[in-house]
């Protein structure tokens, strides 16, 4: 298993918070992958780690902000009448603004690790993925 070089400016965690933020599945084999990649990408620049370690903080926020405007929005309802359920997004702009970031955020990682071919599986397709069979 590949060990995380930390002297690139990764810290412990940021390969789990990678995969989960691109939408991947944790596995032995993943965590491997995308261990090797961030190792790569600080040979290749120091300033994408820095880059990506932002992106990361960036994609915590939203998804910290998402969950409070979900629980805003749930606070305090009770159902009253279940004949016919009715949805109506109540978040608006603000909601939709968050997703939008966060997808941002995701489509800026796949592209920064788009030479890393389990992480580019995941993301956008944005490019057209030759398999050698």
């Amino acid at each position: 298993m590949a060990t995380l070089d930390t002297s690139y400016g990764w810290v412990a965690g940021d390969v789990e918070r990678i995969i989960l933020a691109v939408g991947g599945g944790v596995s032995r084999y993943m965590i491997n992958e995308v261990t090797i990649a961030c190792n790569e990408l600080g040979e290749m620049s120091i300033g994408l780690v820095s880059t990506v370690r932002a992106l990361l903080t960036q994609y915590d926020q939203a998804l910290a902000l998402q969950k409070t405007i979900n629980t805003e929005n749930d606070a305090g309802k009770t159902l009253v009448k279940a004949d016919v359920l009715e949805w109506k997004s109540e978040k608006g702009g603000r909601y939709e603004a968050i997703l939008n970031e966060r997808g941002r955020i995701v489509e800026e990682l796949v592209k920064i690790f788009s030479f890393c071919v389990s992480i580019s599986r995941i993301g956008p397709r944005t490019v057209t993925l030759l398999t050698r069979s």
